[in-house]
């Protein structure tokens, strides 16, 4: 969903328009401090599905001991995880962040740590965060006054990554995380989480915070293995060589993978969630088979949903949900949620319009409203909705299907939900700015 931006000029005009309805005041100032810089070396990236929802703006700093400076701002979560997944790897930033709420995120996909304004970078509603992306070094320890006094940092200055050495014994330390990866309470207690295969883990090179790969002599014999593995080594991921006895200790997926990849990630409690004007929300209560909840999170990453709020069923990091979302895991915020019922209800107040999907209702999709900002629940694969969520929701909906079915896979009633909301919004066809050849979304098969 971040791709570059390459004319400053509607990228200024863009910003100050982000910033604007972000901060509600003119930051002519920052954005004048932030262009100031050889336009050579300044990057924009921005995030949307044919609308500009966040920037990124990010070029070497030349004054504080960091080695790039960068701006982000975002309407909501989901943009602001794309931009700073497309942040530099191995270089140590230091961020002007627009808004508090940012910062947990930064803390997920960062090794860094929150730094107290001071001249020259003090600007209203902006917040420091000094870090390096997780996976591609450690921040220095460095204070606040050596930060700020510089001289700047160069890329070089963090120690290279660990590139094909071998592991032999499942009391390696290394070995031990990632069998604790294998479940639930390992993964929220390490804020990582497991993909099996070759396809997935060039996808998690592409945009993910990665930890490390740890792969077996059947990659090598791939013949695209090794432009993989020269991948990670040009990212600073970090690479194992392991036997296929302990590839099998840390996966039960049979056949054994060549390669699995540890990625840093977590689901955060829906209290955390902060969603923005034109939300889009896919709900998903108590799905159990991980299989279909990676399904329907692939759905809704495909379709722009702006966030997937899971309450009960299975864990979205577990190795099979994450192998169906073919992705998404990792990408599209996923919060949880305890109380489903009253979290609808907040949502109500906050003026997000809730609707549940139900195949024991009358009326049908196409004949019922669907304002944005917008929810909506799916349920249990057998069960559907509890009748807590279904009394709680604003209207409830039935899918339509032509006699001899009377309910559909959960992932794929999820793209019909979504998808007609896409279509109804225009938002697929819907331009952000005028063509200049200079910007485009991208899509993923």
């Amino acid at each position: 969903m971040a791709a570059p931006l390459t004319d400053h000029h509607t990228a200024r005009s863009l910003l100050a328009t982000l910033l604007r309805q972000e901060t509600g005041v003119d930051c002519d100032a920052l954005i004048a401090d932030l262009f100031s810089a050889d336009p050579a070396a300044t990057r924009v990236v921005v995030s949307g599905w044919n609308t500009i929802d966040g920037m990124l703006v990010h070029q070497p700093e030349m004054q504080c001991a960091a080695s790039t400076r960068a701006l982000v701002v975002a309407a909501h979560e989901r943009a602001l995880r794309d931009l700073l997944l497309a942040a530099p790897r191995g270089e140590v930033i230091l961020f002007l962040m627009v808004g508090e709420w940012t910062l947990p995120t930064l803390n997920e996909l960062f090794d860094g740590r929150t730094v107290a304004p001071r001249q020259p970078l003090m600007y209203q509603d902006i917040h420091l965060f000094a870090g390096v992306r997780r996976g591609s070094g450690v921040l220095p320890n460095i204070d606040d006054d050596t930060l700020f006094r510089g001289p700047p940092t160069a890329r070089a200055a963090l120690p290279p990554a660990s590139v094909g050495r071998t592991l032999s014994s499942a009391k390696d330390p290394i070995v031990a995380r990632l069998r604790d990866l294998g479940n639930a309470a390992g993964r929220r207690a390490r804020g990582q989480f497991l993909a099996d295969g070759l396809l997935l883990a060039s996808r998690a090179l592409d945009d993910l915070p990665v930890e490390d790969m740890f792969y077996t002599a059947g990659l090598l014999r791939d013949p695209e293995g090794a432009a993989l593995l020269q991948r990670a080594a040009e990212q600073g991921v970090a690479t194992y060589r392991i036997s296929d006895g302990l590839m099998g200790l840390i996966t039960p997926a049979r056949p054994i993978p060549v390669i699995v990849t540890a990625i840093w990630g977590q689901v955060r409690d829906v209290a955390a969630y902060r969603s923005g004007k034109q939300a889009v929300i896919l709900v998903a209560e108590q799905i159990s088979n991980p299989e279909n909840l990676g399904m329907t999170l692939r759905t809704a990453d495909a379709a722009g949903a702006e966030a997937v709020v899971v309450a009960g069923g299975a864990d979205p990091l577990h190795r099979e949900c994450v192998r169906a979302a073919r992705g998404a895991v990792g990408r599209i915020p996923i919060y949880a949620c305890n109380d489903l019922p009253s979290w609808i209800v907040a949502m109500h107040r906050r003026g997000i319009h809730v609707v549940g999907a139900s195949g024991n209702v009358e009326r049908e999709l196409y004949d019922v409203d669907l304002p944005i900002p917008l929810a909506i629940v799916v349920g249990n694969e057998t069960e559907g909705l509890t009748e807590a969520t279904l009394a709680a929701c604003s209207s409830l909906v039935r899918i339509p299907m032509a006699p001899g079915q009377d309910s559909l896979n959960v992932g794929v009633a999820a793209g019909v939900l979504l998808y007609d909301v896409v279509r109804r919004s225009g938002r697929w066809r819907r331009t952000a700015q005028p063509r200049t050849g200079h910007y485009s979304s991208s899509h993923r098969g």
